[in-house]
């Protein structure tokens, strides 16, 4: 459900599940950021590296986090602000569940912003927790 600027209220909540995260794209985020570490996609490095094995490029998790805001703000709303710490890895089959939570409402004569909270998790762990801000204008 995408919402409109005028009908935002603090305690709003958002969610997105998303596919199993997949070694394709993995390697497809790579291309596309640049960020070519190979404990991304050589298990045996990642495994030596200490990390248990191949783990997803945080600002992956942070775009799902971004996916969920622009999907339930709609196309008619600005993301102003958007950041997030990251807690644990995301590894190849795991399936992000993102959610959010509006915490205020911000009027001004031309503009609504909602400042949320954002948490995505894997099962019951938490992975990253962050904030941001919509911006709709009217």
């Amino acid at each position: 459900m995408s919402m409109n600027g005028r009908e935002v209220a603090a305690g709003d909540t958002f969610s997105l599940d998303v596919d199993p995260v997949t070694t394709t794209q993995l390697v497809r985020y790579a291309g596309a950021s640049g960020d070519y570490n190979r404990i991304h996609y050589d298990a045996p490095y990642a495994e030596e590296a200490g990390l248990g094995g191949v783990i997803a490029h945080g600002m992956l998790t942070m775009a799902f986090m971004g996916r969920a805001l622009t999907g339930w703000a709609g196309e008619d709303a600005t993301v102003s602000h958007i950041a997030a710490r990251f807690t644990a890895p995301v590894r190849p089959g795991d399936v992000v569940s993102v959610s959010g939570t509006v915490l205020e409402r911000k009027d001004t004569a031309n503009e609504i912003q909602a400042n949320c909270q954002l948490t995505a998790r894997v099962g019951e762990k938490k992975v990253a927790v962050g904030d941001a801000t919509v911006t709709w204008h009217i």
